[in-house]
């Protein structure tokens, strides 16, 4: 006895009767079934909507309107008109139809409505267009406002590429917007140190100052950036240089409370004798303050040994 057999045996054992074979369904008789139909629709006598009776006549305009579709488009057998998705008109076609469908003029998406014919295709550039885009050189004039210089905005987004690209067409990297800003400040501003370095390496100015007298460095202390301050001095910015209010990039750290730009101005050799126009040097702005930690920390500092000037 093989193991099918004792397969069958088992599977009649738990079960507790022998499998039938499914018994084939009984073929319908067609002519019957059109004979019942046939009888039941002239009991029910169904409205027939494709040619209506007994309604009254449309209107003059509404009756040329049918004609003109009547014409457009043609009734199938079914009594139904032909698809208005260009789509479905393709059944059965292949890949290669329906791809030339869509590149042609026939098909526009979206402009195809219930009660009017698919209008013409529309082209996505017009012909002036196509004529500014295809220029190989952009109209930097024509793109730029007082406010927004292109410069200015890649270099506050990042965009390093864009930004390189913008700079081979004859721009001035050290061009001035409507407040006294250059590109560098909103690369600064935004802590973008590659765009930093970028501009610096590409003579972007590292002396430049603000309408109020600030130099890049009191931008960095303000973002408390000190990798930005790092790189600034290897370009022999000076450290202790003041605003046109006599403040130092020292008397703005103390200011924010960052102990840490503080430590790094001193180390760099930032002069903590120095006095604003106000007369006050960061110790005694340091005072003002007020009774805090930080304030504790920020006199430590400030009152320390001077600190040795690092050789990096």
């Amino acid at each position: 006895m093989t193991k099918k057999d004792k397969r069958k045996i088992a599977h009649q054992l738990r079960f507790g009767s022998k499998l039938e074979r499914r018994k084939k369904s009984p073929t319908r008789d067609m002519e019957e079934y059109k004979a019942y139909r046939d009888l039941k629709l002239s009991q029910l006598k169904p409205v027939v909507l494709d040619k209506p009776k007994n309604l009254p006549p449309s209107p003059p305009e509404e009756a040329e309107e049918a004609e003109v579709e009547s014409k457009e488009w043609e009734v199938v057998s079914a009594g139904r008109v032909a698809p208005r998705n260009p789509r479905l008109g393709l059944a059965g076609g292949s890949l290669e139809d329906i791809s030339d469908l869509f590149h042609s003029g026939r098909y526009v998406p979206g402009d195809l409505e219930d009660d009017k014919k698919p209008r013409a295709g529309r082209k996505l550039f017009t012909k002036e267009e196509k004529a500014l885009l295809n220029k190989r050189i952009p109209n930097l004039l024509e793109a730029t406002s007082s406010k927004w210089l292109p410069l200015h905005t890649l270099a506050a987004s990042g965009e390093f590429y864009l930004l390189d690209t913008i700079l081979k067409h004859s721009v001035d990297i050290n061009v001035v917007d409507k407040d006294g800003l250059l590109a560098i400040h909103k690369a600064v501003l935004c802590k973008k140190q590659a765009i930093i370095n970028y501009l610096l390496r590409n003579s972007a100015n590292p002396f430049v100052r603000d309408p109020d007298g600030a130099t890049l460095i009191h931008y960095a202390v303000q973002t408390a950036s000190s990798q930005t301050i790092k790189i600034l001095l290897l370009y022999n910015v000076d450290i202790n240089l003041a605003d046109n209010d006599g403040w130092t990039p020292l008397h703005l750290a103390v200011q924010t409370q960052r102990t840490d730009i503080v430590k790094l101005l001193l180390i760099k050799g930032a002069d903590r004798d120095l006095r604003n126009r106000d007369g006050l040097k960061p110790l005694d702005l340091c005072l003002y303050l007020g009774h805090d930690y930080r304030t504790y920390e920020l006199i430590k500092l400030l009152k320390g040994l001077p600190m040795p000037k690092s050789v990096s």
